[in-house]
């Protein structure tokens, strides 16, 4: 581990106003801090490591003139030094600030990267969760915070992009999910993407190590840690400079989410530095891998229905149960039902939303068309029927009945540029299963009936 010293001579504090960052229409404004130097007390060079920052704005998108200090601690890098691997080391290089507005559009299949798509982001996802060591657990989340890689975002032109960077630098996928080793928690982040830029300089404070592999590919490797506002976070990363244009970062730290306000911290990084290592120098993760012919597809993430939910955190065996009961259900559907394909029952966690399962499918029939998203949360109170003369009735839902065993069923319908139809089930011990469908014209959705079939199920009541 670095020396972690936190006096005058060892480590530097940035206090400054948070400063306005504005989502613009069609557009995203990044914002970063690169390295900058600062005197100490010694003959020494002392850097703060760069970092990116929390933003805060007044409720008119306006500057925060009073915006609270913000204050950002890190160990000092010493100049001149040696690291291991390295046959000269650089003096760290002067900070500075950057913002650009990114236009563009998340996807797998942009033909200016025709190394990506979504059975390559299936395959190194399934690589980097089989390679994690095997005390170490992937804690049950969404698909987006399993380790599971994301679409490419990448701006729509090269107009505006900073100085010194390229298209193909600001093209990256990233995956995160949150590991437990030990009873430690911890937060793992991988970011890939390509790049004919020439292997860096070893810059002293930027890394603790230089490996050269095999093949020539370059990993560096670094241990340190961070203070924000007094509370500290270590952190490890491995970086792979590969010879084929694979860059891949994998950092992992020892908190909850990976670093934001509410994060907790363990005291413990999960991973190693030579265990980070063997991540990013897998080769199913450069570019230039083939994609195993048996890949399954991606799991997608969907969200939930309930607007507030007191239910119980899911686990794993509980949704495979609920999916399990979806399925076998299905199988005894009317002939005339529509065909719902193989991964019917592959429930998953909601995004931000442990206590409710979901899935979003395809149903066919024929020539026809429509999505169906299935959702199931718990903690849900019986709805009352609606006073239909109360003036601020608006008709919906279009009908409610309670079932013999109590179960509350409602089914709605609206009609703007598709036509979207939902039946929602709430039983008496606040389980809610809510199956709807859209279809855009000539599609139409599945039928009331067919919805219901599905929704009363049996065996999706969380108990």
């Amino acid at each position: 581990m670095p020396n972690e010293q936190t006096d005058s001579k060892r480590a530097e504090t940035w206090t400054f106003a948070l400063t306005v960052v504005s989502l613009i229409a069609g557009g995203t404004v990044v914002a970063g801090f690169v390295d900058r130097w600062s005197g100490s007390e010694s003959d020494n060079i002392s850097v703060a490591a760069s970092t990116s920052v929390s933003v805060t704005s007044t409720p008119d998108g306006g500057f925060a003139e009073d915006a609270p200090e913000f204050s950002y601690v890190t160990p000092t890098a010493v100049y001149p030094t040696t690291i291991p691997g390295c046959e000269s080391v650089e003096a760290p290089e002067e900070d500075s600030f950057f913002s650009y507005i990114l236009d563009g559009s998340n996807t797998y299949d942009d033909p200016r990267f025709p190394w990506f798509s979504s059975a390559k982001a299936a395959a190194m996802s399934d690589a980097v969760k089989q390679a994690l060591p095997h005390d170490v657990e992937l804690k049950f989340a969404s698909p987006g915070n399993s380790l599971q890689f994301g679409p490419i975002y990448a701006p729509s032109n090269t107009d505006g992009l900073p100085e010194g960077f390229s298209l193909e630098d600001l093209a990256s996928t990233t995956a995160s999910g949150t590991l437990v080793r030990d009873g430690k928690i911890g937060a793992l982040s991988l970011m890939l993407h390509s790049s004919s830029d020439p292997i860096p300089s070893c810059v002293a404070g930027s890394l603790v190590e230089r490996r050269v592999l095999a093949d020539q590919s370059v990993v560096d490797l670094q241990d340190t840690w961070s203070e924000t506002n007094g509370v500290r976070t270590l952190g490890r990363s491995a970086m792979l400079y590969g010879v084929d244009g694979t860059r891949i970062q994998a950092y992992v730290n020892d908190t909850n989410n990976d670093g934001a306000r509410d994060a907790e911290s363990s005291g413990v990084v999960p991973l190693t530095l030579d265990e980070l290592a063997t991540l990013v120098e897998m080769p199913q993760l450069r570019i230039t891998a083939p994609i195993p012919p048996d890949t399954a597809p991606l799991q997608i993430d969907c969200g939930g229905w309930a607007d507030e939910s007191s239910g119980r955190e899911l686990d794993r065996g509980i949704v495979d149960a609920l999916g399990e009961a979806l399925r076998s259900g299905w199988r005894a559907a009317p002939p005339d039902a529509p065909d719902l394909g193989s991964q019917l029952g592959d429930l998953v966690l909601a995004e931000n939303d442990t206590t409710t399962a979901c899935q979003d499918l395809v149903a066919r029939s024929g020539g026809n068309e429509s999505r169906l998203s299935i959702s199931i949360t718990s903690g849900q109170p019986l709805p009352t029927p609606p006073n239909k003369y109360d003036p601020s009735y608006d008709g919906h839902p279009l009908s409610m009945v309670t079932a013999e065993d109590g179960s509350v069923i409602e089914h709605d319908e609206s009609r703007w540029e598709n036509v979207h139809r939902s039946v929602v089930v709430t039983h008496p011990g606040g389980t809610r299963v809510t199956v709807s469908s859209s279809a855009e014209a000539p599609n139409v959705p599945m039928t009331f009936e067919q919805l219901e079939f599905l929704a009363t199920t049996d065996g999706l009541e969380i108990r």
